[in-house]
């Protein structure tokens, strides 16, 4: 690289900037370290954790996860992202004085929001040495066999390389997640049709509770759930302002996911250290799996240092 030192915005992401060598190096140490496994991960980050109470996106608070991201896949690690945002990212740009209600106007404020959206993950992540690659996908494309055998064959290669694939509903053709969901079904459907051994979702809250923690104050955190039973549905309320999904469809996701053997969690992390302390069991939310899913698709020692 012609500039170690980087720019002074580069240093302020990072104190190194990882090119490809490095990159390449990197997995080399890891993969050779006593110990190690590559796991595969879909990390799902909704609305509520990307974007102001207005409903704008906050770039500002992109940086902790690029940075855990960064960290993660330099450690070795596979990592889908399932990201909200283009309406956020969009709908001033589309001309909207706040964040529309119609769906035909959230369908163009995601298509102008999209490009905004993913240049800011490629601008914070090149930095590490890392690239993105945007794929904007709909259930029916997963569902469709030849459409999937496709999307999977890229994601395949994809993640063999410096590259994290960053997904988003094709919003302009499909609906569903723009009225329900928020792409917690679409992330299911990811990590299901590549494998993941887990799905990560990120919100703005921390976890399941037996009660609703907002009107009960003897709410308790669930911290595991073992098995999924259908009853845990009645445990969901309410959605965020700005998202769409609410821990209804979460839940919905963590079924599916848990159906063909996965393993999820549910929680918030505002900073890098919270991020990653998800992928050592210490995450501030609610892990879904038996004791041996958890304790090894959640106990990545690389993460020790953190």
């Amino acid at each position: 690289m012609s500039n170690q030192g980087g720019t002074a915005e580069d240093q302020a992401l990072s104190p190194f900037i990882w090119g490809e060598r490095a990159f390449a190096f990197t997995c080399a140490f890891f993969a050779e370290r006593e110990g190690w496994s590559e796991m595969r991960y879909v990390v799902k980050i909704g609305s509520s954790s990307l974007t102001h109470p207005d409903g704008s996106l906050a770039t500002e608070r992109m940086l902790p996860y690029v940075s855990g991201l960064a960290q993660l896949r330099l450690d070795g690690q596979q990592v889908v992202l399932v990201t909200s945002g283009a309406v956020a990212a969009g709908y001033r740009l589309a001309g909207f004085s706040q964040r529309p209600q119609a769906l035909v106007e959230k369908q163009a404020a995601a298509a102008v929001g999209q490009s905004q959206l993913i240049q800011a993950y490629h601008q914070f992540l090149a930095p590490y040495g890392l690239k993105v690659a945007q794929l904007l996908l709909t259930a029916g494309d997963l569902q469709d066999r030849e459409r999937r055998q496709n999307a999977v064959n890229v994601l395949n290669y994809l993640l063999e390389q410096p590259i994290i694939p960053i997904i988003n509903e094709n919003d302009t053709v499909a609906v569903e997640e723009l009225t329900f969901g928020d792409n917690d079904q679409l992330s299911a459907l990811v990590a299901e049709v590549i494998g993941a051994q887990a799905l990560v979702i990120i919100t703005d809250t921390d976890g399941l509770y037996d009660q609703n923690p907002n009107q009960c104050v003897t709410a308790k955190r669930i911290k595991r759930v073992p098995i999924w039973d259908d009853n845990l549905l009645t445990l969901a309320s309410g959605s965020s302002a700005v998202g769409t999904g609410g821990m209804y469809s979460k839940l919905l996701a963590v079924s599916k996911v848990m159906d063909w053997g996965g393993a999820c969690f549910i929680g918030r992390a505002r900073t890098a250290s919270e991020f990653l302390a998800i992928y050592s069991g210490h995450g501030q939310g609610t892990y879904f799996g038996t004791v041996e899913q958890v304790e090894q698709f959640f106990n990545n020692a690389g993460f020790g240092a953190y």
